[in-house]
């Protein structure tokens, strides 16, 4: 293994009900005044709107709210939220979502004690020395932003999507009851599944030496996802199933899966999906189905022992050698994303064939993308091209 510093300081309560501790914990950590973060009506069909406020005003916690964070999160509903942050002396950031509203949150608290734009962070024109705390509620599963140091937004005026990592974006305190989730339209179950997956696979195909154990963890992640979607298709009201894989996305990106690796992950598939995104307003996870066994079927010969392993260990595939055996485990992971009901490929994207050249040199306008094979323009051009 690599040597590495492991640091998870988000406390989290998961299970029944406990969305009502939110104004409890808030005055314990003295919080009198928050930002209510939230997207739309999902909050009030699920009552997780009523319990939340509820318990706010129950502890004598104010509240301005701020709604309407797209499933996209864009920088201009961010700027402002932190203009009512900063214009009511709010003292922290309750966001009641999924991974769209927590991220959005992160970068509002930041925001909240900056002088400049808050596009400065993601630009990397400034770092963020101190944030406000940011508290969440968890109403959707699916990318770990409850539990970890990420931030994604997108300029919609540059249509750029870019990430962001700080050790002030930790939400201090987690909510996580599994029941809210029941209503969850089945296309988020399945797009936040598949969003976990890569998530652990970006840092499982990274040539890894010594991490036997982190490998065990990450194809036990994915095997139970794999099982997970379909139940939950099937009955969406599981709460076995449920609470399962809302722990599971979790552990996909909350940094216990790639402790030892000499890197976070790849995330080149995830950087060729966020194009997508940013251009096409492309869900997240749909351009994950479609990115990531594209970019396993071009850069699979660079480590060809760790993609046989993954056939044999996630599909318990073991064809006549070892290429054949990574080739088929790609192709049954690309089965396994339409099996959920997933698109997988860019024309069920709406992608345009002439416009592959242009999304790939946005991609790689920065710099080539990826650890295990550096993907310049001309490789991205051969992704997207394996995608469509």
């Amino acid at each position: 293994m690599y040597d590495f510093t492991f640091s998870l300081p988000t406390k989290v309560i998961f299970g029944r009900g406990v969305n009502l501790k939110l104004g409890e914990e808030l005055a314990r950590d003295g919080i009198s005044s928050v930002l209510l973060l939230y997207g739309g009506d999902s909050a009030h069909k699920t009552g997780v709107y009523k319990n939340v406020t509820d318990s706010l005003r129950a502890n004598n916690i104010a509240f301005t709210e701020c709604s309407g964070v797209k499933p996209n999160p864009v920088i201009s509903k961010a700027r402002e939220a932190v203009e009512t942050m900063k214009s009511n002396g709010l003292e922290a950031v309750v966001a009641v979502g999924g991974g769209s509203v927590i991220d959005s949150a992160k970068a509002i608290a930041a925001g909240a004690l900056y002088d400049g734009d808050m596009w400065d962070f993601f630009a990397r024109k400034a770092v963020i020395e101190s944030a406000l705390p940011v508290y969440a509620v968890v109403t959707v599963s699916a990318t770990a932003s409850e539990m970890n140091y990420t931030s994604v937004m997108t300029n919609e005026e540059r249509q750029i999507k870019l990430g962001l990592h700080s050790p002030h974006f930790f939400p201090k305190l987690t909510l996580i009851d599994p029941l809210v989730q029941a209503d969850v339209p089945e296309r988020q179950t399945i797009n936040g599944g598949i969003d976990a997956i890569t998530h652990v696979l970006e840092t499982y195909f990274t040539t890894p030496n010594g991490v036997s154990v982190q490998q065990e963890y990450i194809e036990g992640l994915v095997r139970c996802l794999m099982r997970l979607v379909p139940a939950l298709k099937e009955n969406p009201s599981d709460y076995d199933a449920r609470s399962q894989y809302a722990w599971a996305t979790v552990c996909a990106l909350n940094g216990t899966a790639f402790a030892g690796y000499p890197t976070r992950g790849d995330f080149a598939s995830h950087q060729l999906g966020h194009v997508l995104s940013a251009r096409l307003d492309a869900i997240h996870g749909e351009t994950l189905s479609v990115m990531m066994p594209a970019w396993m079927k071009y850069v699979y010969k660079e480590d060809l022992k760790t993609f046989a392993r993954f056939a044999e260990k996630v599909f318990d595939i073991k064809a006549e050698g070892q290429e054949e055996t990574a080739a088929a485990g790609i192709d049954a992971l690309r089965k396994c994303f339409a099996s959920f009901g997933a698109p997988v490929t860019l024309r069920e994207l709406g992608v345009r064939e002439a416009d592959i050249e242009e999304y790939a040199e946005a991609a790689t306008k920065g710099g080539p993308l990826g650890v295990l094979k550096k993907i310049h323009t001309e490789d991205a051009i051969e992704i997207y091209r394996l995608a469509y």
